[in-house]
């Protein structure tokens, strides 16, 4: 486990790198600065938490880490905005049946999906590595790897076609527990 002094000095980097990007952001998403600040606030200070807390080094792409915290952080804002502003009585449900298949819709977490790409073989789960957590092309990948581009478009797209398969099998036997409808 790396020491206060490092995961001060990388959280410092990583900072300096998002700030600007985090806060303009946040800023066109909510508007009211006050809001802006107390947001961007504690999406840092998730992220810090995160990275004491973290024992495997798995936040992979801290830029799309912190980014998706100020996605959530935003819908939270406008969820408890709305919920002050609208009485309850006059909200109601317009379409009960894609509320339900929303709730009954399954999804894979990015460990889920690493752990299913690392099972098919070493060479696709670094492909999937390179390419999609360190945002490498595929000319990158290719040349890290020491493979041409065609065997690494061709291992990620059947690794990715196993993954729409898996996904939609575990979506079958989602509906076939929660209801009778079959997705298309």
């Amino acid at each position: 486990m790396p020491d206060k002094n490092e995961i001060k000095k990388r959280f410092e980097d990583i900072y300096y790198k998002t700030y600007d990007y985090i806060y303009r952001y946040l800023a066109v998403k909510v508007g009211d600065k006050q809001a802006v600040e107390d947001l961007i606030q504690s999406v840092y200070l998730k992220f810090y938490r995160r990275l004491c807390d973290d024992k495997k080094g798995s936040v992979l792409n801290p830029k799309h880490y912190i980014l998706r915290s100020a996605k959530l952080a935003a819908a939270e804002y406008y969820r408890s905005e709305r919920a002050e502003t609208l009485p309850v009585e006059e909200t109601e449900i317009v379409d009960e049946r894609a509320l339900e298949r929303l709730e009954n819709d399954y999804t894979y977490t990015f460990d889920e999906v690493m752990g299913l790409v690392e099972s098919m073989d070493r060479v696709t789960y670094q492909i999937f590595y390179l390419h999609f957590c360190l945002d490498m092309t595929i000319e990158k990948t290719a040349a890290k790897l020491g493979l041409s581009q065609s065997t690494v478009k061709s291992k990620m797209y059947r690794a990715l076609k196993k993954l729409r398969e898996n996904y939609r099998k575990a979506g079958e036997v989602n509906e076939s527990i929660g209801g009778n409808e079959k997705r298309i």
